[in-house]
C-alpha cells in the first residue's frame, strides 16, 4: 500500500476557495447585496428630491415635476412600471432592490466569461459593499446603472476583441496570453447586441457619461481589430444614439433647441475647467452632495486613506495581471474607469460622491485582481493572505458603517417630511394644488400636487408658473424652512408643520 503524501496547506486552501464556480459565487454576492440594501437602507425610507422628479414623470397619481435641462429619461423609464400603478414608495424600494441586485449579477457575469475565477465575484463584492452602492441600490438615481452598464460594456468589448483577431494576425501562444482564446460563441450576435444594449442603458441614464465611457472602448476595438472593428464600433454607435438621440430630440421640442439645452445643462452643473479634488475628498464619507452651501465637513483621514488604497491596489492588480499574462482586460477596465471619472474631477464645479460610482465599479476589477492574484510562496503565504483578507473585511465594515450612518440620517429627515405631508393632507391639501418651496418636489409628489422646488432662496418675483396657477384658482401652498421669505409671501397665512417646515397658504 502506497502512503498518500499530505497536501500543503496553501494548496488545500486554494482548492477549497476555488471550488465553487464563479457564477455561483457571483449569484451569492448579488443576493447578499440585495439583503444588505434592505437592512442598511430600509424600504420605508421616504423619497428624495431627484427621485421625486424622476418618479413623477410617469406617475399615475402626481403631475410631472419640472425636468431640468441636464436630466435624462433613463430613470423615469426604469421606475415607470411601478409608479404608473402605485404611489407606494415602499413598493418602489423593493422593486429597485431587485433590479439593482440583478443588474449587479448581470454586469459582472460578463466578466466571468472574460475570467472564470474568483476575482470577478470579489470585484462585485468590493463594489457592492461600497456605501454608495448600498445607499443608492434602491434609490431612483442613475449612477449605479451607469456604473454597472460600464462594467458590462467593457467586458463585452473584451469578448468582441477576443472573438475577432485583426486581419493577418496569427493568434499564437503569446497572443492567447494577452488577449485570451477566441470563443466561438462570441462570434454570434449576442456580444454586439449586449454591447449596444449596455451603452443604450447608460446613455439613457446619463448621456455624457456614456460618451466618456465609449471613448476608451472604441479606441481599444480600433487598436486591436483595425479595419475589422466595424461590428463593435457600430454597436457602440447604436448604444450612444439611443440616449443621445432622445436627449437631443427632446432639446429641440422642449428646451428651445440643442444649444440652449446644452447651455442650461452646463449652467446647472457648474461646468468649466476646474479642480474639485478637495470637494470630492471631503465627500468621501458623505454627505451625498457638496454644493448649494451644504456643509461637507473636513476631509476624513480614514476615508482619505481608503481612497488612496484604491489606486495603489489598482497598480498592484495591473502588475499581477501582467505577470499572469492577462493584462489587457484589466488594463481596459482601469483606463475606462479613470476616463469616466476625469470630467467630474476637472470639469464639474461641485462634488457628489455618486458621480464616481462608475470609476469605483470598473476599478474594483483590478483591485480584485490584486487580492486574488498575489500568491506568494513559502512562509509569506499566510501573512499576505491574512493581510488581504483583513483589508477586504475592513473595506466592507468601513463602507457599511458609512452607509448605515448616512441612511439613518436620511431616514430621519424623510420621516419628518412624511409627517409634514400628513399634516398638509389633514389640513385639506388635495389636487388640484401646487406645492412651492423647499422640499416642494417631494411633498408635491406624495400629495399628488404640481410642484416647484427651490434650492436655496425664493426668487424676488413670483414665478410665472405659480402666478398662472393662482389665476386658475388652484390652491397654492408654500413650504419653507430657513429660506428668507420674499415680500409677496409675508402676508400669507402661516402654519407650523412637523419638523423644520412651515407652510404658508395663499389667500
Amino acid at each position: 500500500m502506497t502512503a498518500t503524501r499530505p497536501r500543503a496547506p496553501a494548496a488545500v486552501a486554494s482548492r477549497w476557495l476555488s471550488a465553487p464556480h464563479p457564477t455561483v459565487l457571483l449569484a451569492l454576492v448579488s443576493v447578499l447585496y440585495g439583503v444588505a440594501q434592505l437592512v442598511v437602507v430600509p424600504p420605508r425610507m421616504g423619497i428624495g428630491w431627484d427621485e421625486a422628479i424622476y418618479a413623477s414623470q410617469y406617475a399615475s397619481h402626481a403631475p410631472p415635476a419640472p425636468f431640468s435641462a441636464p436630466r435624462a429619461r433613463g430613470v423615469p423609464l426604469l421606475v415607470a412600471p411601478v409608479v404608473a400603478m402605485t404611489d407606494s414608495v415602499f413598493a418602489l424600494r423593493l422593486y429597485l432592490t431587485a433590479v439593482s441586485s440583478l443588474s449587479l449579477f448581470g454586469a459582472f457575469l460578463v466578466w466571468v466569461r472574460v475570467r472564470a475565477d474568483r476575482s470577478v465575484p470579489l470585484g462585485a463584492l468590493l463594489f457592492g459593499g461600497c456605501w454608495l452602492s448600498l445607499f443608492y441600490g434602491n434609490e431612483a438615481m442613475p449612477n449605479l446603472y451607469v456604473a454597472l452598464g460600464g462594467v458590462a460594456a467593457t467586458g463585452l468589448v473584451v469578448l468582441a476583441v477576443r472573438s475577432r483577431p485583426a486581419a493577418g494576425l496569427t493568434v499564437g501562444r503569446s497572443a492567447h496570453a494577452v488577449i485570451g482564446p477566441a470563443e466561438p460563441v462570441t462570434r454570434s450576435w449576442r456580444v454586439p447586441a449586449g454591447l449596444a444594449g449596455s451603452l443604450a442603458a447608460v446613455s439613457l441614464m446619463r448621456p455624457s457619461d456614456a460618451l466618456f465611457l465609449s471613448l476608451p472602448l472604441a479606441c481599444a476595438a480600433l487598436v486591436v481589430l483595425g479595419r475589422r472593428a466595424l461590428v463593435p464600433l457600430a454597436a457602440i454607435a447604436v448604444g450612444l444614439a439611443v440616449g443621445w438621440g432622445q436627449w437631443l430630440v427632446e432639446a429641440e421640442l422642449s428646451y428651445g433647441g440643442i444649444a440652449a439645452r446644452l447651455r442650461e445643462a452646463g449652467k446647472a452643473n457648474m461646468t468649466g475647467l476646474t479642480v474639485s479634488l478637495v470637494e470630492h475628498a471631503r465627500a468621501l464619507d458623505g454627505p451625498s452632495l457638496c454644493r448649494f452651501g451644504v456643509k461637507c465637513g473636513d476631509v476624513s483621514p480614514v476615508a482619505l486613506a481608503w481612497a488612496l488604497v484604491i489606486p495603489a491596489m489598482t497598480l498592484l492588480g495591473l502588475w499581477s495581471a501582467r505577470r499572469a499574462h492577462r493584462l489587457r482586460p484589466v488594463l481596459l477596465a482601469t483606463i475606462t474607469g479613470v476616463t469616466i471619472a476625469l470630467p467630474y474631477l476637472f470639469y464639474v464645479g461641485y462634488a457628489a460622491p455618486r458621480f464616481l460610482m462608475p470609476a469605483y465599479a470598473l476599478l474594483s476589477l483590478p483591485v480584485a485582481e490584486a487580492v486574488t492574484g498575489l500568491r506568494p510562496r513559502g512562509r509569506w503565504w499566510v501573512p499576505v493572505t491574512v493581510l488581504l483578507t483583513v483589508g477586504v473585511l475592513a473595506h466592507l465594515a468601513l463602507q457599511g458603517t458609512y452607509a448605515h450612518r448616512i441612511a439613518a440620517r436620511t431616514l430621519r429627515d424623510r420621516a419628518r417630511m412624511g409627517l409634514a405631508v400628513e399634516e398638509l393632507r389633514r389640513l385639506g391639501v388635495r389636487p388640484p394644488c401646487v406645492i412651492y418651496g423647499q422640499a416642494g418636489v417631494q411633498m408635491g409628489y406624495l400629495l399628488g400636487c404640481d410642484a416647484l422646488a427651490i434650492a436655496q432662496r425664493f426668487p424676488d418675483r413670483l414665478p410665472d408658473g405659480i402666478r398662472q396657477a393662482m389665476q386658475r384658482g388652484t390652491r397654492l401652498v408654500m413650504v419653507h424652512t430657513s429660506a428668507p421669505l420674499p415680500p409677496y409671501a409675508r402676508a400669507w397665512k402661516q402654519t407650523d408643520l412637523p419638523g423644520p417646515w412651515k407652510a404658508r397658504f395663499v389667500p
